[in-house]
């Protein structure tokens, strides 16, 4: 029993060592980039509305809903179906297809990484094909270019 009681103390000692430490680096190296600035702030805000409105046009079928987010070349893949890098205009209609092709019953974004410099986001989307039910997983990855951040990959697998 004693001995947990030390383990305890020193995994609480480190932690709080840990996080000094943290403190004085930051006060000696302040960044834009840190976490809880103003720019890093207004990002994972950008990056989170970008993939609500994905998640929209996906539960509505819509691919025009997000599809002015697509870079210039993207990558697509789509199980049983194409994949490969194409042009924005080329995904759209390739994704646009495949809503097409399938009542979307649920889908939601179930795990977003809004950090670094290729946030990503997937989900599970249940829809109806041919009448029978089927499951898929999401997975959409973006990065910043100029002032905004462009969908650059779009998994459907």
């Amino acid at each position: 029993m004693r001995w947990l009681v030390i383990v305890l103390a020193l995994f609480v000692f480190d932690e709080s060592y840990c996080q000094i430490q943290r403190d004085n680096l930051d006060r000696l190296y302040p960044t834009n980039l840190g976490k809880g600035s103003h720019l890093a702030d207004t990002q994972v805000q950008k990056v989170r509305s970008l993939f609500q409105t994905i998640e929209r046009g996906i539960i509505d079928g819509n691919v025009g809903n997000f599809s002015q987010y697509f870079d210039k070349q993207i990558f697509v893949n789509i199980t049983r179906g194409e994949n490969g890098y194409f042009s924005s205009d080329q995904a759209s209609s390739l994704l646009q297809h495949y809503m097409e092709t399938r009542k979307v019953i649920s889908f939601k974004f179930s795990r977003l990484d809004e950090s670094g410099p290729t946030p990503y986001a997937t989900g599970r989307l249940i829809s109806i094909y041919r009448g029978t039910l089927e499951s898929a997983q999401v997975y959409v990855s973006c990065s910043l270019q100029g002032p905004g951040w462009v969908i650059g990959q779009f998994n459907i697998y």
